[in-house]
């Protein structure tokens, strides 16, 4: 689900240092470089505040690859936007 190649793409076009998005975050720069690596993949909830952060969509940050957890990551935008959700089979 977590893009981790957008995420970092966003980052370095915002030029934001890792360390500069981890302090604004609340995590460890350590934490950023494994979302990164892929190492690890932050949770939904964190990833709707590195989307603020990013100053981009939640979507932006999530593979559009029809697994729940890219569903749920739609639905969450949604309720973020106050748009009506379109579902989808």
């Amino acid at each position: 689900m977590f893009d981790r190649h957008a995420f970092a793409a966003r980052r370095i076009s915002l030029a934001l240092s890792v360390e500069d998005l981890a302090q604004a975050m609340g995590v460890a720069p350590s934490t950023v470089h494994r979302w990164e690596s892929g190492a690890t993949s932050p949770s939904l909830t964190t990833l709707v505040l590195a989307a603020r952060h990013l100053r981009t969509s939640l979507l932006v940050l999530v593979r559009d690859d029809g697994s729940p957890g890219r569903r749920t990551a739609e639905a969450v935008a949604a309720c973020l936007a106050d748009e009506p959700l379109t579902v989808s089979s």
